[in-house]
């Protein structure tokens, strides 16, 4: 049956066991005092830096670089415990000596991550705290932490310009010789559609327009020359024409002569007249022949310009024809020619879009060059800080009080409950045994007396 105990029993308790509690709870506490006090003292020194990103105007200079710097803050943990920085500045103020000669640069790293930390302090600052024993070099270390992460990320924000311009202008080198081979192939398509160009039908269309003149003209021309040719009696020697006419006379006149020659002397008169008609008949005759003579010419000339004149119309309508040819064919060309005109102008596009990315990319590099410094800014430097960090004597020595008496006070309700005196009336009639005896009154020294009187039990009584 588990026993209660009273608040008087509780106090009766403690009268008879507090001074096993304070030798507990004073031993305890003395050797917790000692321990705390030899305890190292640890001193943090905290650094904070901020990013003020200096950058022109988007409508001057558009940034190359999409992340901005006070998003970079998100990530500083990361950063700063990056193996490369922290080796640097381990080597530099030549820390965790022991750890890195035991077990290489790997511990003494893992060492000063366990003594960093790293709070982001609001959008755009953030702090490095770091522990140490000495109060001079965690100040150093927590100083130099933010340097380098500061160069860092200013030469990791320099090398992505450095690489984003050199990017453009690789692709900018590659943009430009496959325009070059598209303006070949511009050209090499123009040479070999040379007559079917669309940009010269307006100049067929001239030339198409005189060559239908020219074969007006030369038709016009053969007409009147077959007039002509029409008006010039061409019949040689035909009755009707003169010369015909001039032929008979004189061979009519001939033959009087011949005849009246061979009745007649040649002094007659009559001989002598017909002599003399039959030479004005020849003289007549000849002139009529010469002027059919030349009337034959003219004639001849005009068959040969009419001859001429229709292999030139044959010629003009063979170059019209082939005018109509290459009209025809233009709007193919054309369609050929767009589509190397347009693949040529979005090339155009992207080489001019490269060129203004690379001048901004080279304006984006200077700035850099030029305000990188500017753009992370030390708020606060570290300082070796007076009065230590940890450990907290005053709290650590109030848990150590604090345990010490709870363990006395187990050691005492252990010893309260391994006692198996009998103190009350109440245990003794628990036991259920006969009493067999009582015990008087004793006087002790001082005039106190103490009665411990045993009742009988109850069943015996009855």
């Amino acid at each position: 049956m588990e026993r209660t105990y009273t608040v008087d029993e509780l106090l009766g308790a403690i009268r008879r066991r507090w001074k096993w509690m304070a030798i507990v709870a004073g031993t305890v506490f003395a050797l917790a005092a000692i321990v705390i006090a030899k305890l190292p003292n640890e001193y943090r020194a905290r650094a904070l830096a901020m990013t003020e990103p200096l950058q022109p105007h988007q409508d001057l200079v558009v940034p190359v670089i999409s992340t901005q710097l006070y998003e970079k803050v998100k990530n500083v943990r990361s950063q700063v415990y990056a193996r490369t920085l922290m080796a640097t500045v381990i080597d530099e103020l030549n820390l965790y000596p022991k750890e890195r000669q035991k077990d290489g640069m790997d511990a003494g790293v893992e060492a000063l991550r366990l003594d960093t930390e790293v709070h982001a302090e609001g959008d755009d600052a953030f702090s490095i705290t770091v522990r140490s024993k000495d109060p001079v070099l965690a100040a150093k270390t927590a100083n130099r932490l933010a340097e380098m992460f500061i160069e860092s990320n200013l030469q990791v924000r320099a090398a992505q310009v450095a690489r984003t311009r050199d990017v453009i202008s690789q692709q900018l080198g590659e943009m430009r010789g496959e325009l070059s081979k598209a303006e070949r192939k511009i050209a090499d398509y123009k040479s070999a559609h040379a007559d079917t160009l669309p940009e010269l039908n307006e100049s067929r269309m001239r030339e198409r327009d005189q060559l239908s003149k020219q074969i007006e003209g030369e038709e016009g021309w053969i007409k009147n020359a077959q007039n002509r040719i029409d008006l010039i009696g061409v019949t040689p020697y035909a009755k009707d024409t003169e010369v015909g006419r001039f032929s008979e006379q004189y061979d009519t006149l001939r033959a009087k002569l011949g005849a009246a020659r061979s009745a007649l002397t040649p002094d007659h008169p009559d001989v002598v007249a017909l002599t003399r008609e039959v030479g004005i008949a020849k003289a007549q005759l000849d002139q009529a022949q010469a002027r059919a003579a030349a009337n034959d010419l003219e004639a001849r000339r005009m068959k040969e310009a009419i001859s001429r004149g229709k292999k030139q119309i044959t010629e003009l309508q063979t170059r019209v024809a082939q005018i109509d040819r290459q009209i025809a064919a233009a709007p193919l060309t054309a369609a050929g020619l767009a589509d190397l005109d347009r693949d040529a102008e979005m090339l155009k596009a992207k080489v001019g879009s490269l060129i203004s990315k690379k001048a901004e990319a080279e304006i984006t590099a200077d700035l850099e060059a030029k305000n990188g410094p500017a753009e992370f800014r030390v708020l606060e430097s570290a300082t070796a800080p007076a009065l230590p960090a940890a450990p907290n004597r005053p709290q650590a020595l109030l848990l150590a009080l604090l345990a010490a008496l709870v363990l006395g006070a187990a050691v005492a309700a252990f010893q309260e409950l391994s006692d198996k005196t009998l103190r009350t009336e109440e245990e003794a009639a628990a036991l259920q045994l006969p009493v067999l005896a009582t015990v008087p009154r004793l006087a002790m020294a001082g005039g106190s007396s103490r009665v411990l009187s045993l009742p009988a039990y109850r069943s015996e009584q009855g």
